[in-house]
C-alpha cells in the first residue's frame, strides 16, 4: 500500500506466468493510469487480454463470459483493477475459469472447494475494501437479489492499495463509496459477534472516514484525504473477514437486487435508519462511533451530519425505489440470514419493512 504502488504489478505478476487477464470496467479503460498499468505488463513481456465489461452489481453472466474468456486467453493470472465489483468479478472468475465450476453453485458460505487462478487486486474507489475480503457479491437476475459467495479461497495473492488511482473519481461516487466504508466499520465494531481486534480496526476506519471523507468529496486531487480514505477502506474490509456486515448490507441486498441501486448509495440510504433501530441495544458503541467521528455523543447523530455534509442524505425514492415494493423487499431481505445473524437486534419482517418505510 502507498503512493504509486501499481508499480509493483509487473513484478508480482511475472512469479505466475506471462498471460493475465486483466479485469475491469468501461470507465476504467480510458483512463491514463489505466494506459500506464497495461504498458508496465507489456514492458515485462506479459501478454495481456482486457475484459472491460463489469457493471455495477454484476449479473451471474458477465463473470460467466468474463471466465470464458479466461479460458480461451489460458490466462496464468487474473488482474482485477476497479471498485468492488471489477474486484468481485474478478474474484470468482479465477475459481470458474480454473475449475469449470457453475457460478450458482459457489453461493453461500464455503461452497468454493479450492483456489483459483493467482490473483492480484487493485482498487480504485475507496469503499468496499474487496481487494482484501473473501466475500464477492453478484445480482442474481433470476431472483432479483443479491447474492453473496463467501470463502477464503476467494482472498487475493495480492492486493495493491495505490490511492493515485482514486484521484479520478468523481465527488458523487466518492461520497456514497465512502459511507460504505463507514457501514462497513460501524456493522464490525456494533456486531453481535465483534472481537476486540478487529474492533480495533473498525474504529481506526471510522476515525479516518470521519476526517477525511468530506475532503476527498469536496477536494478530488487532496491526496492525503484519498490516502486515508483508502487506508479506511482497507480497514473495512479486513473487518468482513472476520465479523462481517448485519442488517444495513442485508436490507440493502433487495435494493441492489430489484432497482439496482448501486451498493454504496443503498448502504448509504439505509445506515441512519438501522442504526437508530439499533440504538436501544448499542447505545455504548454508538457512543464510541460518535466520538470518533469528532467527539459526539450520539453516534447517529454523527453519522446523519456526515451523510448531510458529503451529499448523501437522500431518500429511496430518489433512486427509483417504488413504495408499493416494500413488503416484498423486506421479506426478501428476510432471506439474507448470515448477515441478519451478526445484527446487535433481531430484526422481524415487520422491523425490516419500518426501516424502509423510514428510508422511503
Amino acid at each position: 500500500m502507498g503512493l504509486g504502488a501499481r508499480q509493483e504489478l509487473a513484478r508480482l505478476v511475472e512469479s505466475y506466468g506471462n498471460r493475465a487477464l486483466v479485469v475491469t470496467d468501461p470507465g476504467i479503460v480510458g483512463q491514463e493510469a489505466f494506459r500506464g498499468i497495461l504498458e508496465q505488463l507489456q514492458g515485462a513481456a506479459c501478454e495481456t487480454v482486457v475484459f472491460g465489461e463489469v457493471v455495477p452489481d454484476p449479473p451471474l453472466e458477465i463473470v460467466e463470459k468474463c471466465a470464458a474468456q479466461a479460458v480461451r486467453t489460458r490466462a496464468e493470472v487474473i488482474i482485477g483493477i476497479g471498485g468492488g465489483s471489477a474486484l468481485d468479478v474478478a474474484k470468482v472468475t479465477a475459481v470458474v475459469a480454473k475449475h469449470g465450476c457453475e457460478v450458482p453453485s459457489l453461493f453461500g458460505i464455503d461452497q468454493v472447494s479450492q483456489r483459483g487462478l493467482p490473483t492480484v487486486l487493485m482498487p480504485t474507489t475507496a469503499g468496499t475494501g474487496s481487494e482484501v475480503t473473501p466475500i464477492a457479491v453478484l445480482s442474481d437476475e433470476s431472483q432479483q437479489l443479491k447474492r453473496g459467495i463467501v470463502s477464503d479461497f476467494l482472498l487475493a495473492d495480492h492486493a495493491l492499495v495505490d490511492p493515485e488511482l482514486c484521484l479520478t473519481l468523481p465527488p458523487g461516487p466518492t461520497a456514497y463509496t465512502g459511507m460504505d466504508t463507514l457501514t462497513h466499520a460501524i456493522e464490525a465494531y456494533t456486531n453481535k459477534f465483534a472481537v476486540p481486534l478487529i474492533d480495533g480496526f473498525a474504529l481506526e476506519a471510522v476515525r479516518l472516514t470521519g476526517a477525511s471523507l468530506l475532503a476527498a468529496v469536496q477536494e478530488p486531487a487532496n491526496i492525503e484525504a484519498r490516502y486515508a480514505m483508502s487506508r479506511a477502506s482497507f480497514l473495512g474490509g479486513l473487518c468482513l473477514k472476520s465479523v462481517n456486515t448485519a442488517a444495513v448490507h442485508a436490507l440493502a441486498y433487495p435494493l441492489g437486487g430489484r432497482f439496482s441501486v448501486p451498493h454504496g448509495v443503498a448502504n448509504a440510504l439505509l445506515l441512519p435508519h438501522v442504526m437508530r433501530f439499533n440504538a436501544s441495544v448499542s447505545s455504548d458503541r454508538y457512543r464510541t462511533i460518535g466520538q470518533c467521528l469528532g467527539g459526539f455523543e450520539d453516534g447517529v447523530a454523527a453519522v446523519q451530519e456526515i451523510s448531510v455534509a458529503v451529499g448523501t442524505d437522500r431518500r429511496m425514492r430518489d433512486f427509483g425505489v417504488e413504495r408499493k415494493h416494500l413488503a416484498e423487499m423486506a421479506a426478501a431481505a428476510m432471506e439474507v440470514r448470515r448477515l441478519l445473524k451478526n445484527n446487535p437486534r433481531e430484526v422481524t419482517e415487520r422491523d425490516a419493512l419500518a426501516i424502509y418505510e423510514a428510508a422511503w
